[in-house]
Parts: C-alpha cells; structure tokens; sequence
C-alpha cells in the first residue's frame, strides 16, 4: 500500500445532506420545469396549466355574477348526478372549472405550478389535457351511475358537483409516475388517506378512481429524454 506523501490533503468525501437541502430534494420534481420557465417563461413553458387555473378563476368570478354570469357557467358548467341520464355532457367538462370557495381558487392557483406545470413540462400539453379531462370525466360518470343506480340514496352527490379536485388529484398521481417522484407519492398518498378518514363517502371514491385513472394513462405517456427540448418549441401547446 503507498503511503501518501506528507502534506497531502485528504480529498473531500461526499456532502453530507443538511436540513437545507430537503426542500431542493422535496421539489426536485419541479426543477426540469423551473429550468424551462427561466429559459421562455410561464406561459410558453405551460401554455394548458396557466388557462386551465385562469379559466378557472374566470368561471368562478361569472358564478358570483347574480346576472347574466351566473346563468351562463350554470348553463355550461353547473353538474348534478342527476343530470347524467340527460345526455348533456358540456356540463360535465365545465363543471371542472368552477370552483365555490376563496381556499379552492388559491389551491388550483397554487396546483397550476406545484403539479400541472411540471406535469406538462414532462408530457406535453395535449398528453396533460387528457390526463385531466379523463382524470375528471371517468370517474365522476362512474360515482355518478352508482348513486343513481342506489336509489340516489345519500346526500353527497344531491347538489352541484363541481370542482378542480378530480384535475388536480389525477394530475399529480400521473406527475409521480411520470418523474417516479416518491415526494409527489407520499403527498398524494397522505392527502388521500385524509381524504378517505375525513370524509368518506362516493366524493373521495372520485379521488380514488381518479389516481387509478391516471396511473394507468400515465404509464402509456411516453416520456421526454432527458435534456431533449420541448415538442413544438415555443410555439406552445405541443
């Protein structure tokens, strides 16, 4: 074995993590978007993320709206269980977009970037739209035809059902497949164990259907190389 010549530095071994660095680790996820959103900003970087959270403030502004606001994100946006044997499923869709609290605007707000933003940057935007309209739309006719095959027995889906929950829920279950995440999994796993302590019922059977949802369309995306640029540049959605 060679000695080492006296006076020689021993070579550093490797950093030790520090509590500082686990929030970097914790939004390691996000860092391919971050890094895309420095080079072309938001909006080109996440072109469905950004109108997706301002469509919904808008629809939710027009709800508040007693003139004609209100009647028309009623006409396009306002879904009942009940309304599903009727065919019209425009409703459905909108119903994706309207939120009724001041915590659910700033949750979709803070989703856009926390989850739709990294999610598209991973998938491209139509693969994204998909992922949330799906997300949204399968598992909410599914509760739906349960409650009304029940009887409609139960007062959870009696009134609107309405919100950016399913979106988001299915948007972040497809964001820990596709960035293998484990932060983004554990989240989603302890908000959804809440979920189902809290509040049981055929509204958190949504949430649960919706990360089968996205899971399973989540691991058909085929993913970007690493370091490959965006499909269709900046011109948008891609």
């Amino acid at each position: 074995m060679t000695a080492r010549p006296a006076g020689t530095a021993t070579p550093p071994g490797p950093a030790t993590p520090t509590r500082a660095d686990w929030p970097g680790r914790l939004l390691a996820y996000q860092q391919p978007f971050r890094d895309r959103v420095r080079r072309v900003g938001l909006v080109a970087a996440a072109p469905a993320s950004v109108g997706f959270a301002a469509a919904s403030l808008v629809v939710s502004a027009l709800w508040l709206d007693r003139a004609g606001g209100h009647r028309l994100v009623a006409a396009c946006c306002a879904w009942r269980a009940a309304d599903l044997p009727g065919g019209s499923l425009l409703p459905l869709l909108g119903s994706a977009l309207l939120v009724r609290r001041p915590v659910e605007a700033l949750w979709t707000v803070a989703a856009a970037w926390l989850v739709l933003g990294p999610l598209e940057g991973a998938v491209g935007s139509w693969r994204l739209l998909a992922v949330a309209a799906l997300g949204h739309a399968v598992p909410t006719v599914l509760v739906d035809l349960c409650w009304l095959a029940g009887g409609r027995s139960g007062p959870g889906l009696a009134g609107l059902d309405v919100g950016t929950s399913g979106v988001i829920v299915a948007a972040a279950a497809a964001l820990a497949v596709v960035t293998s995440s484990l932060p983004v999994a554990v989240v989603l796993a302890a908000g959804l164990a809440v979920d189902v302590v809290a509040a049981p019922g055929l509204a958190t059977a949504e949430h649960l259907l919706a990360v089968a949802v996205a899971v399973a369309l989540a691991m058909a995306l085929p993913r970007r190389r690493a370091g490959a640029p965006a499909a269709g540049g900046q011109r948008g959605f891609r």
